[in-house]
């Protein structure tokens, strides 16, 4: 069973001044994450349109261009295999 090690107080209180200087603080970090995350989904769905144009222009769909990209690795590894 356990046993009481000791008492444990919290002291709460309230510094309106504190507390607005800690918000603009974290409302900063934040909007330099927004900011972050905008440009890297935006560079995410630039490059996913260029891949879906490449797909249209070759003639195949993206599941098909998808679909080609998880067999390269094994073809790579045939074919050292079969140049060993």
């Amino acid at each position: 069973m356990s046993q009481p090690v000791g008492d444990l107080v919290i002291d709460l209180s309230l510094d309106a001044v504190r507390f607005d200087e800690q918000m603009s603080r974290v409302r900063r970090h934040f909007s330099g994450l927004d900011t972050d995350a905008r440009k890297t989904a935006s560079a995410v769905e630039q490059g996913l349109s260029r891949q879906a144009l490449a797909a249209q222009k070759a003639g195949i769909s993206v599941g098909q261009y998808k679909a080609a990209m998880r067999t390269l690795p094994a073809q790579f590894t045939d074919i050292a295999t079969q140049l060993a």
